[in-house]
């Protein structure tokens, strides 16, 4: 047996092995087809061939390599340097060496070959970037004469010292060195570019003719009287910058800097508005270098008669209107501008009738500062209006001041499809107009769209009549949003004037805030009802937590308010103190509202009532359904639902059934007047002893007096307390009372009076004189043993009575089997724990 259950295991074990097996070569041959076009891909080696701009810790030159197998050379003219190396993949190994030094190198080359890193040696680190044969970063050298020279040089020398290095080898190329060649002085051009920088130029010397002769001679000045001369050589048909002596251009930029009132601007991404030529170069180095310097070029705008509302975004936009205008007008030569710190004349750059440009000192919390006049900024639209059919000017430097803002995008494409579209139609141009009516139309149907999808997912669910409401309110409060967040966002890329835009985006987040309350309330109320089903509320809690979400809802208005006034760039003190003195005049419009949420708060500390306690209030019985900020809600007995204002309510008398110990029971009946007066002590003492041996009725007080004769007929009263706290079982308990009294009146022979008066056609039977003969001898033997329980029962008796009837009564099922029906508020007393459980005192 035991070998024919191996065989089988082989069996069983040797079909699965199998397929594993062909499963495992299948994927063995689709992961070697996988290497093998990998490798087929990776196979031809990477290219080295081609210009780069590359850089260094401490400058940077363009290098030009060329590879033929995996041997690569290379040079870079600026320094006079050598490369040499092998190619392996992507890794380059070789050497370097210049007039100054030599060592080894090591490059990686980028997976898409457009760029790499390294290091010169062990520690030295060298990247670099591939420049592509139809790139626009070539500078236009223009060398006919002494001042083209000059400014061609002026402007190149300005982008090197921003950053941009790969024009270093256009810039030695315009300068004739004394000492020889230009490759060993590339380390003397960052003192010659520091030093121009320090000295001004008359614009007048860019418009001078050629000299005759092959040398020429011009003269920058300086505030302070210092000159610095330069002299230019001609050398076929262009004219090239003698460089100045490397010791003169020392020992004169040292001077200047032990002398200089302020630095002047340095870059390092903070505006730097001590001159006007420092705030325009804040200004234009900042737009280049894109967004991330966006706060840099507005601080050299004077916004201060721009409206709050829009400042955020309209300062972006006009950063942009005055850097395109700017471009448009030409290259900027900064020279050209006053860099003297202690002037305060503003400096016009620019003249138009639609507006000017103008620099001028501004007063700031850092002192004075110059930046573009809030004229400027304010009339920086028309003067893109006026400028945007300027004839393009000649450039040394590509052109690449257009902004990508998607206003001035879609402003392109526009002037492109419908040139007629940009004409002005009162505040706006006409495009504008069009645009704002379709984001209109967008905000609507989208508000629509978003409201129907919410709509039809809430009927998907089963929802109380509370959270129907609530949630209605909430898709409400989703319609606004999206109305409110595609507006803003729409109206954003339109470019609208400040003047024009302040009110549009004050109606925008205005919409985004109304929606965002009701979304906000949705959501406390549903943080309520979940920690609810959670059971972590009970009754006495659920005041605590209506009240607090009532609190909650009150700081989410106040917090919306904040935000709207943030948005509006109001500060938080006003709108704090707007709010203080409208809280003021709304407490004298709604005093009684007032009234009825403080009356919440001491109901919630003096504890008069719970949720779901039974009592009587306003004349009238129910259960407390709710206590909330402004008023309690009560379920009748009729099922209707009775709201009294909390101030009301805690005013008036409050009944509470709910937290009584026990329930009265004071009933009067009536006997025949025929009833004999012994048959009326052995009545009254049998009624007793049934009330003291009840379960259910406490025996102190429980007493059962004779209160007279009254229209024929014998009056007696029941005075006891029931055991219970619940209506319904009381009705049980007394019903078994009154019961049990019938039996005793029928045992004593007597009978229960009738209200109306009876007239009888037949002979009357009268009471039953034996029964009434027999209750006769037990108070006859009462009173002869000296037990007469008159006014009240012996101690002895009492004690022995106590609890001795069965209840419920003989023949009735046990009470834990007999049906028990629980009102409102049997169904709150359920135990439950949770965040806002208190003990009843």
């Amino acid at each position: 047996m035991a070998l024919m259950e191996n065989e089988l295991a082989k069996v069983r074990v040797d079909r699965p092995v199998s397929e594993r097996a062909c499963l495992a070569v299948v994927l063995s041959i689709l992961i070697l087809l996988f290497l093998g076009l990998a490798a087929l891909a990776t196979a031809a080696p990477a290219s080295w061939t081609g210009a780069w701009d590359s850089r260094w810790f401490d400058g940077g030159a363009r290098v030009y390599m060329q590879q033929d197998g995996t041997h690569v050379t290379g040079r870079y003219p600026a320094y006079n340097g050598r490369l040499e190396g092998e190619a392996e993949g992507r890794r380059l190994v070789g050497t370097w060496a210049t007039p100054k030094g030599s060592g080894s190198f090591e490059f990686i080359l980028s997976e898409d070959g457009s760029s790499f890193v390294g290091r010169l040696g062990n520690k030295q680190w060298w990247t670099g970037a591939r420049i592509s044969t139809d790139h626009d970063q070539a500078l236009r050298a223009f060398q006919s004469s002494p001042s083209e020279t000059l400014r061609t040089f002026l402007i190149a020398a300005e982008a090197v010292e921003s950053g941009r290095l790969e024009y270093q080898d256009d810039l030695l190329s315009m300068l004739i060195f004394p000492e020889g060649g230009r490759e060993n002085h590339a380390r003397e051009l960052a003192p010659l570019v520091l030093l121009l920088d320090q000295f001004t130029v008359d614009p007048d010397i860019f418009e001078t003719k050629a000299p005759e002769a092959d040398e020429a001679e011009l003269v920058l000045t300086r505030f302070d009287g210092r000159t610095l001369p330069l002299q230019f050589r001609r050398v076929g048909e262009d004219w090239f910058m003698v460089a100045p002596q490397a010791d003169f251009v020392k020992e004169l930029f040292s001077e200047i800097a032990a002398t200089a009132q302020s630095g002047g601007y340095k870059g390092g991404g903070r505006f730097e508005g001590s001159t006007p030529r420092a705030a325009m170069e804040s200004f234009v180095d900042a737009m280049r270098a894109g967004p991330a310097m966006q706060d840099t070029a507005i601080a050299a705008l004077d916004l201060s008669e721009m409206p709050t509302v829009v400042r955020d975004r309209q300062s972006v936009l006009v950063a942009e209107y005055l850097n395109e205008v700017i471009a448009r007008i030409g290259e900027v030569v900064f020279q050209e501008i006053p860099n003297d710190p202690g002037s305060l004349e503003p400096f016009v750059y620019f003249t138009h009738p639609a507006g000017d440009i103008v620099l001028a000192p501004t007063e700031t919390d850092d002192g004075v500062e110059w930046k573009f006049t809030p004229e400027t900024v304010r009339s920086v639209r028309g003067l893109y209006a006026a400028t945007e059919n300027l004839p393009p000017s000649v450039r040394v430097l590509p052109y690449d001041a257009h902004s990508k803002a998607p206003y001035f995008r879609i402003r392109a494409i526009v002037a492109g499809a419908a040139p007629a579209a940009l004409q002005p139609v009162g505040p706006l141009e006409a495009w504008q107009w069009a645009g704002l009516v379709a984001i209109f139309i967008v905000a609507v149907v989208a508000a629509l769209v978003v409201g129907l999808l919410l709509s039809v997912a809430a009927r998907l669910g089963h929802p109380t009549e509370k959270a129907a409401s609530s949630r209605a309110f909430a898709i409400w409060g989703f319609r606004l949003l999206a109305f409110g967040v595609i507006n803003y966002l729409g109206f954003a890329i339109l470019g609208l004037p400040s003047e024009f835009g302040s009110a549009i985006k004050s109606m925008a987040v205005l919409m985004m805030i109304a929606g965002a309350i009701p979304i906000e309330f949705w959501l406390v109320d549903r943080l309520h009802h979940a920690i609810d089903r959670a059971g972590l509320i009970n009754q006495r809690g659920a005041i605590l937590a209506s009240l607090l979400v009532g609190v909650a809802k009150v700081l989410v208005v106040c917090a919306n308010i904040l935000l709207f006034a943030d948005a509006l760039s109001i500060p938080y003190g006003a709108a704090i103190a707007g709010l203080g003195i409208s809280g003021i005049a709304i407490a004298f419009a709604a005093r009684s509202t007032l009234e009825n949420v403080i009356s919440a708060f001491i109901l919630f500390v003096d504890r008069p009532v719970d949720v779901n306690d039974l009592g009587r209030f306003d004349g009238r019985i129910g259960t407390i359904e709710h206590i909330g900020l402004r008023a309690t809600v009560i379920r009748t007995l009729d099922r209707t639902l009775l709201t009294i204002p909390n101030s009301d309510f805690i005013s008036d008398s409050i009944e509470n059934f709910t937290r009584r110990d026990s329930v009265l029971m004071r009933r009067r009946f009536a006997l025949r007047p025929e009833t004999g007066r012994d048959q009326l002590r052995y009545l009254l003492t049998e009624i007793r002893r049934m009330l003291i041996a009840h379960p259910k009725v406490l025996p102190d007080p429980a007493r059962v007096r004779l209160l007279g004769i009254s229209e024929n007929r014998i009056e007696y009263e029941i005075f006891a307390y029931i055991r219970t706290v619940d209506y319904s079982d009381f009705l049980a308990i007394q019903e078994d009372v009154i019961l049990r009294m019938m039996d005793i009146v029928e045992k004593s022979g007597s009978e229960f009076a009738s209200p109306a008066r009876t007239l009888y056609l037949a002979r009357d039977r009268g009471i039953d004189a034996d029964k009434g003969e027999a209750a006769e001898q037990a108070v006859a033997g009462w009173r002869d043993e000296g037990k007469l329980p008159f006014p009240n029962l012996a101690a002895s008796e009492v004690s022995a009575l106590r609890d001795t009837l069965d209840f419920p009564p003989e023949g009735a099922p046990p009470e834990d089997e007999q049906y028990s029906p629980s009102g409102p508020a049997e169904k709150g007393r359920e135990r439950r724990f949770g965040l806002f459980r208190f003990r009843r005192q």
